[in-house]
């Protein structure tokens, strides 16, 4: 009892498949008896090509259908495919909601922001740019010279890498990034010290849960990177906010305060608020950590971004005992997609994180990393390093020059000598409300200083970035909030 609608959208074999697929659903063929007519002669009976009917009898051959055997031609299934029969719709139910349930760890992220924070990086409607914290000119990165070394690396390598690789990194990239860390950040490593991640993030992850065991301390700067209270929120640490004074974090303990088994430090540019670690503080992180068999966590996040003077050593090349842990993110120096960092851990601590490493996500793309390897080795990661310096040197004063010019009446602009972002101080606490609206009405995204603090109370304040736009870009972002706050 077959139809076919000739002036329909749906194609003959799929017409044919769908009707002798609800025949079979029916149940007027229910054993393998049942023998269906041949292509041939189905196709004459029709009216259609032999190859419309092959078309129908193939599909409900793949599903279970139809069955052929030699030399006697094709037959219903038996039995028929239960999950194809049992596929129709049933009938309506009233459905119950119900609550999922989720692990505790994730219930105690303390951040709702998931997913959203990387919106803050588009640009507003009509002239002018966000101004959001921390998102580097990624506009500027030589892609030209990097999709070269790409083709010479594949044309080197080939297939080996596609395969799966090292846990720990490509050889040749960490043996890159050893010499350059010693030679640029007074670190003292060798490659086997070092372990390749998918950026600063993984690195914490890991780190966390090579030592942290549920309860036990993690002391953080407050204000800090949000994502470090994330982490340590999720390996189930005791999250322990540390004040900042202007020598850094403070390490003074209060009475009845967990004593650390990890301490996280931004000690070459302190985030959010930019200020750079004294040697006493160092110091005495130091000795604090051997003292309570602690273990420090530097993030190095974009200690190459020092306009006056050369970028100061490394918290790690100061440890004679095995105490930190150092790592560091190509995120601010090149682009944040390329999702390569690394870990350099104490040598007792490397096959562990090798191991956590390998659970996570087995390893950061080969052809990235070796890319990169690449890419550091031949000069272009130093001087594309020293171009983006003076090109941020450039939009900073121009930023501070235009920021003093069309808000200085509003805000008190804190500048440090390093990183890419600044502090902007309400000089009248009342205004914070109007300021911030505002900003979110067209598209200026200055973060609020309060997104980064715990127990920290500080005055009311916002984070600019300038990085990323073009002296005129900032002018015209400032002059538009600037008129629009008059």
């Amino acid at each position: 009892m077959i139809r076919l609608d000739r002036t329909s959208a749906e194609p003959l074999h799929q017409q044919l498949y769908r009707q002798i697929r609800d025949e079979l659903r029916s149940g007027i063929f229910s054993d393998s008896a049942s023998r269906l007519p041949s292509s041939r002669a189905l196709a004459a009976d029709l009216g259609v090509a032999r190859l419309t009917v092959n078309l129908a009898f193939s599909k409900l051959h793949a599903e279970g259908y139809l069955q052929t055997k030699a030399g006697s031609g094709t037959f219903v299934a038996a039995p028929l495919p239960e999950t194809f029969l049992s596929a129709r719709r049933s009938e309506a139910h009233p459905q119950t909601e119900r609550r999922v349930h989720v692990s505790d760890r994730v219930r105690r992220l303390p951040d709702q922001r998931v997913g959203k924070e990387f919106d803050l990086g588009a640009t507003m409607a009509g002239p002018g740019v966000a101004l959001t914290p921390s998102i580097p000119a990624v506009d500027e990165f030589p892609i030209d010279v990097w999709e070269r070394l790409r083709a010479q690396v594949l044309a080197k390598k080939g297939a080996h890498l596609l395969r799966y690789a090292s846990n720990r990194g490509d050889a040749d990239l960490r043996k890159a990034i050893a010499a350059y860390l010693c030679d640029f950040r007074g670190a003292r490593c060798h490659p086997d010290q070092i372990v390749i991640v998918a950026g600063m993030q993984q690195a914490m992850v890991i780190s966390a849960m090579a030592l942290v065991n549920p309860g036990e301390a993690a002391w953080i700067e407050d204000p800090g990177f949000h994502q470090a209270r994330r982490v340590f929120t999720f390996v189930g640490a005791k999250v322990v906010p540390k004040p900042i004074d202007h020598e850094g974090i403070v390490i003074a303990r209060l009475q009845k305060e967990s004593l650390p088994r990890i301490i996280y430090v931004t000690p070459s540019h302190q985030f959010p608020l930019g200020m750079t670690m004294s040697f006493e503080r160092r110091t005495a992180l130091l000795d604090l950590a051997r003292t309570h068999d602690a273990f420090i966590f530097e993030d190095d996040f974009d200690s190459e971004f020092r306009f006056t003077g050369p970028p100061l050593p490394s918290l790690q090349g100061l440890d004679n005992f095995n105490r930190v842990i150092y790592a560091g993110t190509m995120s601010k120096i090149l682009y944040p997609s390329l999702r390569l960092g690394y870990i350099v851990a104490p040598e007792p601590l490397v096959d562990s994180m090798v191991k956590i490493r390998s659970v996570m996500d087995q390893h950061s793309p080969p052809i990235d990393q070796a890319t990169l390897a690449r890419f550091i080795t031949e000069g272009f990661f130093l001087s594309h390093i020293k171009r983006m310096r003076k090109l941020y040197s450039e939009r900073r004063d121009c930023f501070i020059e235009q920021f003093h010019q069309l808000l200085g009446d509003r805000f008190t602009l804190q500048t440090h000598e390093a990183g890419l972002n600044f502090v902007a101080w309400l000089k009248r606490e009342e205004d914070f409300p109007r300021i911030r609206r505002v900003t979110h009405e067209i598209g200026v995204r200055p973060v609020p200083l309060s997104t980064f603090c715990i127990h920290a109370k500080l005055k009311p304040a916002f984070l600019f970035g300038f990085a990323a736009w073009t002296p005129a870009q900032i002018r015209e972002s400032l002059l538009k909030l600037a008129l629009l706050l008059k």
